[in-house]
């Protein structure tokens, strides 16, 4: 029996080719990068249980940074004290009720910030993401604090 040589002819060049070109057209449908805008937004945190004075480090302008991954946030454009509150079980009655404490504050921050959009996830220079309720860890200059994401203005 005789062996047969393969021999590269002109018809398997071309389905090569159309097989590389459907590739590469594939791959690029799948890969493509979508343009994103980006747009400013006004979100207010919540710093809670933090010591009284703790609200006059904190300074309108201040850069705010994710205390755990180092993400910018936003910059501080207003600020508010209130006295911090928690609640506390009252067994006599039954009931929880809203208890102030007056060696504490609570501190509200609205943080102004550029943001991309990217499904339903909005992202500060796309990696901090900012939802309603998210619970954060924060840090200024001379300060950090925990707490919650309030609200979002779009």
């Amino acid at each position: 029996m005789e062996k047969k040589k393969f021999r590269i002819n002109i018809v398997d060049i071309v389905i090569l080719l159309i097989i590389l070109a459907a590739a590469v057209i594939g791959y690029s449908f799948m890969h493509r990068e979508t343009v994103v805008e980006t747009k400013n937004i006004r979100y207010t945190i919540e710093l809670t249980d933090n010591p009284i004075g703790f609200s006059e480090n904190i300074e309108i302008g201040d850069d705010i940074t994710d205390n755990i991954k180092n993400y910018y946030m936003g910059k501080v454009v207003e600020k508010k004290t209130v006295p911090f509150s928690k609640l506390v079980a009252d067994k006599e009655n039954g009931v929880w009720k809203d208890s102030q404490c007056d060696d504490r504050e609570t501190v509200i921050l609205t943080l102004e910030a550029p943001v991309t959009e990217s499904g339903s996830d909005l992202k500060v220079n796309g990696y901090f993401v900012v939802k309603g309720g998210l619970e954060i860890a924060v840090k200024g200059p001379s300060y950090a604090g925990r707490g919650y994401i309030l609200t979002v203005e779009r």
